[in-house]
């Protein structure tokens, strides 16, 4: 594939998922407990517990500074998102945003009625403009793209990492800082980490397996490295994604090679397709065949190629992560 077609593709997925991490040291935050909360608790006689605290969630609070620093008005009145991961979190919040992208994929039941105000790629800038926002929420993978029509429409904009994992449970805390509505925030991202941890439980005892992650179309498939939403996850369970650690590739969407896929010989071989999965597995082995390395593959031998629910794989989504870690975690080790 030249150069140039692979970029633009390569564009054209990013756009797709509408969903990259900072890095810095992990310090330890605890959702603010309510005012009352907190008189009750300065009030309470030493002989009496006090309410137990909040969880703690481990962000990088360096990079939630700078992300709150977008934000020109504290606790915006008048939001809009063109990000369905976005949505979701605002949603668990209790955040009722003016605006929401026009999308296939499932959005909030509450946001039903809501405005809608054109895709990530090709937002609706008039109708943006008529809802007067406060601020535009938007996927910090995509910012360059968006910029370059919201800022000469002098739109106002923040954006927030939302790809993998832990840039969701970032942009969750972050969120709840800014609408004051810190213990919701925590809450979602504990959900998450209960099912994580029953998931890794699968896998105690047994080895790590090495595992490829594909991403798109009969038509196209690209790999999917650590820095994505299903790749997280599975390191997060303790497997190896071969892009990342055996073929040292440092891009989030790399096109597929028949021959990285040999020299790699992963475990497992997991398909997230839009579409039709069943076709797009069916072209997938058809092109391994014909390249010869069917029969040398582990994945294969082990019977453990599986094409994984795009509901749930799809989309980077704090809200489909618990369900996702559970059922990863019977793929993997069971």
């Amino acid at each position: 594939m030249k150069q140039a077609s692979v970029k633009i593709g390569m564009a054209v997925l990013l756009l797709s998922l509408t969903a990259a991490c900072g890095q810095g040291t992990k310090t330890e935050t605890t959702a603010t407990p309510a005012a009352s909360a907190v008189a009750k608790a300065a009030a309470t006689p030493a002989a009496t517990p006090a309410p137990s605290a909040a969880p703690k969630v481990a962000i990088d609070e360096a990079k939630a500074t700078e992300l709150l620093a977008q934000f020109k008005t504290q606790n915006p009145s008048k939001v809009v998102t063109v990000s369905v991961g976005i949505s979701e979190i605002l949603n668990e919040l209790g955040v009722m945003p003016v605006g929401v992208p026009t999308t296939a994929s499932k959005m909030p039941a509450a946001y039903a009625n809501i405005t809608k105000i054109g895709t990530s790629h090709a937002p609706d800038l008039e109708q943006i403009a008529k809802l007067t926002p406060d601020v535009i929420l938007g996927p910090a993978s995509i910012k360059d793209s968006l910029e370059k029509q919201f800022v000469p429409a002098k739109l106002p904009t923040a954006y927030i990492p939302v790809d993998s994992l832990d840039e969701l449970k970032l942009s969750t805390v972050v969120l709840g800082r800014l609408f004051k509505q810190e213990a919701k925030a925590t809450a979602v991202i504990e959900k998450t980490t209960t099912e994580e941890a029953a998931a890794r439980e699968l896998g105690k005892g047994k080895p790590a397996p090495k595992v490829l992650i594909l991403f798109g179309s009969a038509e196209s498939l690209m790999f999917m490295n650590e820095n994505t939403f299903t790749g997280s996850l599975v390191k997060q369970l303790g497997a190896s994604n071969v892009v990342s650690d055996v073929l040292k590739l440092k891009d989030a969407y790399v096109p597929l090679n028949m021959e990285s896929i040999v020299t790699a010989n992963p475990d497992a071989i997991l398909l997230v397709a839009h579409g039709d999965p069943a076709a797009v597995a069916k072209k997938f082995e058809e092109d391994l065949k014909k390249n010869g390395a069917w029969e040398k593959l582990n994945a294969f031998k082990n019977g453990k190629f599986k094409s994984l629910d795009y509901n749930l794989y799809g989309i980077a989504s704090i809200i489909n992560a618990p369900a996702a870690f559970k059922d990863l975690g019977q793929v993997l080790y069971k």
